[in-house]
């Protein structure tokens, strides 16, 4: 009876897959009409000059070899309001059928809760993948003097910034309230690449860059002394440089770390691309993983090679459940952090 009993089950188990097979294929099939002779539009809400350009464009050239029905791809540049333009476009008014998606600013994340006019939720976006993360750090220059954190706590640094509320402006904000620095903020330069003239001439001897853009062109610099780096504004040390201070390891009590934890949240996201909210999830789950045999295609490993695109991607499952974590804030959380971004907000104006 025993072995009668475990044949009918075995038989049960294989007639259930076989039963299964053909409503697997059958949604591989849907995905792969739907997309069939589609164009994808990629939203990239800057200039196509910088990394969001460049991860948009590495997007639109490889993702389609992957997804059912090899959709063409194309990117739309929507540049405005730091970004903020295209997210609000993609989350509120473009299809949410699988024809867009977006390589969104990571100020996504902090624009959620920080914002109270914002129109879109992190939350409810749906993530195909990674890149990379994308920190950002600050660099005195050589001959500053500057060669520690400590160093820049002593006297005050004049640093260059996009504007006054750009992340490389309050990345040092954040230090002088957090970690007691003296760093003297200069908006008004119009790229990183004007920045670091101005560093050249003398103007400023501090910079905050993304790690990105410094590993692919600037390492020689620090190589020589001519950039030293001083603070990381990510949630952990970045690996190259162990003895950098993060911001995540200041603060004075359990409210203002946690602050501090979110606020470095964005480099965790870096360069990201995700969909909005309503795009069904069969298309979804194809779209995550066309993305994931992207990542590994030699041929694009080849493309991103070519344009020293960093990579250290993270599949769009595990992105959410670490935007999640993070978002897991309170009423009294939130009004704390509005109330300490507000503070850094008004530095920013003062300077």
């Amino acid at each position: 009876m025993k072995l009668h009993f475990s044949r009918v089950a075995a038989g049960g188990a294989v007639l259930a897959a076989v039963a299964a097979m053909p409503f697997a294929a059958s949604a591989d099939d849907a995905v792969a009409r739907f997309f069939d002779g589609k164009t994808i539009t990629v939203v990239v809400g800057s200039g196509m000059g910088g990394s969001y350009g460049l991860y948009g464009g590495l997007t639109a050239q490889h993702l389609g070899e992957h997804i059912p029905g090899k959709p063409k791809l194309i990117v739309q540049s929507m540049p405005g309001g730091g970004g903020m333009k295209a997210l609000s476009y993609v989350y509120n008014a473009a299809p949410q059928d699988g024809s867009y998606i977006i390589g969104g600013h990571q100020e996504v994340l902090q624009e959620t809760v920080l914002n109270p006019k914002i129109k879109f939720d992190v939350r409810k976006f749906q993530w195909l993948g990674r890149y990379t993360d994308v920190d950002y750090l600050g660099f005195a220059s050589g001959k500053s003097g500057i060669k520690t954190l400590e160093d820049a706590k002593k006297r005050q640094v004049v640093s260059g910034a996009t504007g006054a509320r750009a992340a490389n402006a309050l990345a040092s904000l954040a230090f002088n309230r957090f970690a007691g620095t003296k760093i003297k903020v200069v908006p008004g330069y119009k790229s990183t690449n004007e920045m670091f003239a101005a560093m050249e001439r003398g103007e400023t001897e501090f910079i905050v860059a993304t790690w990105v853009v410094i590993k692919a062109l600037h390492i020689p610099k620090i190589e020589k002394g001519d950039l030293v780096p001083v603070y990381a504004m990510s949630l952990n040390r970045v690996p190259e440089y162990p003895n950098v201070p993060a911001i995540t390891e200041f603060g004075s009590n359990a409210t203002e770390k946690k602050f501090l934890n979110f606020w470095a949240s964005g480099g965790m996201i870096g360069r990201s691309v995700f969909a909005p909210p309503g795009v069904p999830a069969d298309r979804m789950n194809a779209m995550r993983t066309a993305f994931d045999k992207m990542i590994k295609d030699p041929g694009f490993l080849a493309s991103a090679a070519k344009r020293k695109a960093a990579l250290n991607p993270m599949s769009g499952k595990d992105i959410e459940a670490r935007i999640a974590k993070v978002m897991d804030l309170s009423d009294a959380d939130t009004k704390a952090a509005r109330e300490i971004y507000g503070e850094l907000i008004k530095s920013a104006s003062a300077k």
